[in-house]
């Protein structure tokens, strides 16, 4: 898994992560507080070829309106 930042706001991240099977779902649940996973978001699945290679399934899902705490 990856997280990257998913504005410049600082609001939003970006979660990836690679499966082997088939795509599948890219869907993402979260919440405020441990096991709490009110909120849920579906993301993209791809995947590519070069020569001889082939990637796995490359997942990405955007989670935007986050709340910064400073």
């Amino acid at each position: 898994m990856h997280i990257t930042q998913g504005d410049y706001d600082g609001k939003a991240v970006i979660i990836s992560w690679v499966t082997t099977e088939e795509p599948g779902h890219s869907h993402i649940q979260y919440g405020t507080s441990e096991n709490k996973f009110q909120t849920s978001e579906e993301g993209t699945v791809t995947n590519y070829t070069f020569h001889k290679y082939k990637s796995g399934y490359i997942h990405h899902c955007l989670i935007e309106g986050l709340e910064v705490i400073v």
